[in-house]
């Protein structure tokens, strides 16, 4: 009997636990990388076509001929 309330409990607090989940404001410095992407694609055509993303920008891929 001792065992199986022990194992409730462990289990309660497990689920308890598992509620605790983090989320993202979006205001770290991956929101705004996230958001050059965006742009980047649009911008310069589709992903195929950037060459690069940070988070002060992008860069176009340039066309080859």
């Amino acid at each position: 009997m001792k065992k199986t309330i022990l194992a409730a409990a462990g289990a309660l607090a497990l689920v308890s636990l598992a509620g605790c989940i983090a989320v993202s404001d979006n205001s770290g410095p991956g929101s705004k990388v996230s958001g050059n992407t965006e742009l980047a694609i649009r911008v310069c055509g589709g992903e195929g076509k950037v060459a690069e993303v940070t988070r002060d920008g992008y860069r176009c891929k340039a066309d080859q001929k």
